[in-house]
């Protein structure tokens, strides 16, 4: 930064200041001026953090090996094979509200088909078993 007010002419120094008494708040004046209201703080709204994440999170899988691992505290998503393991802690806690303890991934190969002479191969996938904090829970087949 000292390159650029050089350029411009500025010393890369403040000027120092003389009179301290001047300046200085009184300390009720002080208390005042660093309180700040509470409508001033602003928190992230949830949805706009989850929307964040809308893309790691592409289903839950369905199955009844999950169903027994989420029976146990674990959940099974589907998630893009460029996903990380902190990118799905952090969708996952935005989504749904809970603490996350544990995340596990595996990545399959896609598989190779063939249709007459032509063949061909499907996506290569991966997914996510995510382990929840005792006691937590998610509601993930409430509507089937």
């Amino acid at each position: 930064m000292g390159i650029f007010q050089r350029l411009k002419g500025k010393s890369a120094t403040p000027a120092p200041v003389t009179d301290k008494k001047a300046t200085a708040k009184k300390p009720a004046e002080a208390k005042k001026a660093d309180a700040k209201p509470a409508e001033e703080h602003k928190v992230i709204a949830p949805k706009i953090k989850a929307a964040k994440f809308a893309y790691l999170l592409v289903s839950p899988r369905v199955s009844e090996k999950a169903a027994i691992l989420a029976s146990r505290g674990t959940y099974v998503f589907n998630v893009p094979t460029s996903a990380n393991k902190v990118e799905v802690r952090k969708a996952v806690e935005a989504f749904y509200d809970v603490k996350v303890t544990d995340v596990r991934t595996i990545r399959g190969p896609g598989k190779i088909v063939r249709r007459g002479r032509t063949s061909g191969q499907r996506p290569n996938w991966k997914k996510a078993l995510v382990t929840l904090k005792a006691g937590q829970k998610i509601d993930l087949y409430e509507g089937v």
